[in-house]
């Protein structure tokens, strides 16, 4: 397969390049992450306490769904979600329908924080990692701090934060496919690598919006080939400061 062949493969399997930012765009930051919708309660993040004899559960208001926004098949792919129920946060990948990537398991030496290959409503293929609240809420702090693999800081994060916490994996026998996820304090993040065969040579980022397109939560960023590095796409969020509070109270962390 030619070049020009592999940028339209990837442009129409992955994203539309048109929608797409360029790769000289300014950094993007998560600074302007907020939570002033009702989902939050505003000035009171709990919402209607309800009577004494039937408080709300305020965990049960919250919803941190995130949306790709782009222009193709990919576009309202769903990104990052909360399990209520299990007290986990969700963050998801696209990926390219040429690269089949299946596998299932937890992260050694935490089995806590598991992984696996999801395909939603859409027939769209993506690669999931579930982290349990409490690392995100308090920080993972007992585990080394990286920048991606290729050295850079990590992308449309908001100042100092250029390297956090990380675990990684390889699998070999995917394309020599890597996995990292990067935990701070009310951040997560996430890097695939892809293989070479469907790399194109720049950069670009779209947003991760908020159900109802108010809110940008985070992006999903296309990086390059650098060296013998392999390009991926990373994932990144902050969690809003109002839901943090809540699950904290709640969950008595």
């Amino acid at each position: 397969m030619n070049k020009l062949s592999l940028l339209t493969f990837l442009a129409v399997a992955l994203f539309t390049l048109p929608n797409c930012s360029k790769p000289q765009l300014q950094q993007k930051g998560l600074s302007n992450v907020t939570a002033t919708d009702g989902s939050f309660g505003g000035q009171n993040p709990g919402g209607n306490t309800g009577s004494v004899n039937n408080p709300v559960d305020p965990v049960a208001k919250l919803d941190f769904k995130g949306r790709v926004e782009s222009k193709d098949a990919n576009n309202d792919a769903l990104a990052f979600d909360f399990d209520k129920s299990r007290s986990e946060f969700i963050i998801m990948i696209p990926m390219p329908s040429a690269m089949p990537f299946l596998p299932f398991g937890s992260f050694n030496n935490h089995p806590d924080i598991t992984f696996s290959s999801i395909v939603d409503g859409n027939g769209r293929t993506k690669f999931a990692v579930r982290i349990p609240v409490k690392y995100i809420i308090k920080g993972a702090n007992f585990l080394p701090a990286a920048k991606l693999p290729n050295g850079d800081n990590l992308p449309a994060m908001p100042a100092g934060y250029g390297e956090l916490p990380s675990l990684a994996l390889s699998f070999p026998q995917s394309e020599n496919t890597q996995i990292t996820i990067y935990i701070g304090i009310n951040a997560v993040g996430m890097f695939v690598t892809l293989p070479e065969k469907i790399a194109i040579p720049f950069g670009f980022q779209l947003p991760i919006k908020s159900s109802d397109k108010t809110r940008t939560l985070g992006f999903m960023t296309y990086v390059p080939q650098k060296g013998t590095y392999a390009p991926g796409l990373f994932l990144s969020t902050l969690i809003p400061p109002q839901m943090a509070r809540i699950l904290e109270d709640h969950l008595r962390l």
